[in-house]
């Protein structure tokens, strides 16, 4: 990833003698990167699983950092301000197994969460070509869960999938890279992620998962973590 980003600046610089930044005031801009989760009770609810089963399983993953990625429309509202709007979504899950030579247990947690929000990015230092910006952004976050386990022993098989779902509010901030050419620009961001955990609700029963030890307390989805991607952003002529 470092070197390619190293690549695509060099890239940039050898074209700077035949191209030009002008000003521009609208935009779309997609990034593609990587994210980290907290998820601390999506990851008690795996170890809880686990201990349920009637052999001693592992975990295979959990919730792991995981691809992200976003498409968003902007405006230029100020020469130092830009605000804009638009979507993003990342996912992450856990695996747990136990296997031998008379059958297996498998259970798997998938988490996609979907962001729609707004964002505003302040321009802290730039020139023609460079603009180094700091940005903050507020996404109303949809989030799906899938709990699927299946079992086989000795010609037995069963499986058993629970859809949950959670929407919650977050936050994030951090500092945005970009060098732009006449029509586009290339950039790259990293900041850092807060969300409000939301209750996870059954989609069938419509009713919150509870903690199977503790059932005064309601399990939630969290994504807060780190966050950094690369960005490409056209400029839009109307």
């Amino acid at each position: 990833m470092r070197k390619a980003l190293t690549l695509i600046f060099l890239l940039a610089l050898l074209y700077l003698p035949e191209t030009g930044a002008h000003a521009q005031d609208k935009g779309l801009m997609a990034s593609y990167g990587g994210a980290t989760f907290r998820m601390d009770d999506l990851k008690y609810f795996q170890e809880y699983i686990l201990s349920t089963y009637p052999v001693e399983g592992k975990i295979i993953s959990s919730f792991p950092p995981y691809p992200s990625a976003s498409v968003s429309f902007f405006k230029q509202w100020f020469p130092q301000v830009r605000i804009g709007a638009g979507y993003a979504y990342t996912s992450t899950g856990g695996k747990s197994d136990y296997t031998d030579y008379s059958g297996n247990i498998h259970t798997t947690i998938m988490a996609a969460s979907h962001r729609v929000g707004a964002f505003v990015s302040y321009t802290v230092l730039g020139n023609d070509h460079f603009d180094l910006s700091l940005f903050g952004r507020l996404d109303a976050n949809l989030t799906r869960v899938e709990v699927s386990s299946s079992i086989y022993a000795g010609g037995y098989s069963n499986a058993l999938l629970n859809e949950y779902r959670s929407i919650s509010p977050n936050a994030s901030t951090g500092l945005e890279l970009t060098y732009s050419f006449k029509d586009f620009a290339i950039g790259m961001d990293g900041g850092y992620l807060v969300d409000f955990p939301g209750d996870l609700t059954d989609n069938e029963r419509d009713s919150k998962l509870y903690d199977p030890v503790d059932g005064e307390r309601i399990l939630t989805s969290d994504w807060t973590g780190w966050r950094a991607s690369i960005k490409v952003i056209f400029w839009l002529n109307f």
